[in-house]
């Protein structure tokens, strides 16, 4: 087996509203503001610097529907948490828009959007 030279993922997140966006991903899920290129994009990390989220002013911002799938897959990725009732009751508590956990025998998770209708599953 080849060794990976890869070590990380950086996501692409459009938004219509830099400022707004900016605020939510921080005061929501703690994310840290590593970049600053405004008004056009910010570049955000979560607790280490494997995984960067840039935030990007988009104009019509329309978010792809999830294709059907046999899976019970509906977002395109995932947040990993150690607790995620913890982290549920936290998002309740400050106004997100988040679905209600759900067991998928194995695992538990939730679905949370931002203002723009970004969603991602959040899971244990």
């Amino acid at each position: 087996m080849i060794k990976s030279l890869l070590y990380g993922v950086g996501i692409f997140v459009p938004v219509s509203d830099l400022k707004r966006s900016t605020a939510w991903y921080t005061e929501m899920l703690g994310f840290e503001v590593i970049h600053t290129d405004e008004p056009n994009a910010v570049v955000m990390r979560m607790n280490d610097e494997k995984v960067s989220f840039c935030l990007v002013r988009s104009y019509q911002v329309k978010q792809p529907e999830f294709p059907k799938n046999d899976y019970g897959v509906g977002q395109y990725f995932n947040l990993h948490t150690t607790n995620v009732s913890e982290i549920h009751q936290r998002l309740v508590a400050k106004g997100a828009d988040v679905t209600e956990i759900e067991d998928f025998g194995g695992f538990k998770g939730f679905s949370l959007t931002d203002p723009d209708g970004n969603r991602c599953g959040v899971t244990e």
